[in-house]
């Protein structure tokens, strides 16, 4: 649940496009797209994870 500026985003494998993660963010603060470098899965190693609706 999001309360005031903070919102809940999904983070997307950048290679098989999988959403793996969730995460909230503040949008005021922070009002580009998130990228983080986390494991995947499916690819079974540690790709770049971006943000996505």
């Amino acid at each position: 649940m999001a309360r005031g500026n903070r919102v809940l985003v999904q983070l997307e494998c950048k290679d098989c496009k999988e959403r793996n993660y969730h995460t909230n963010k503040n949008k005021r603060t922070t009002p580009d797209k998130l990228e983080f470098s986390k494991y995947c899965p499916r690819c079974r190693k540690h790709t770049s994870h971006k943000e996505t609706k």
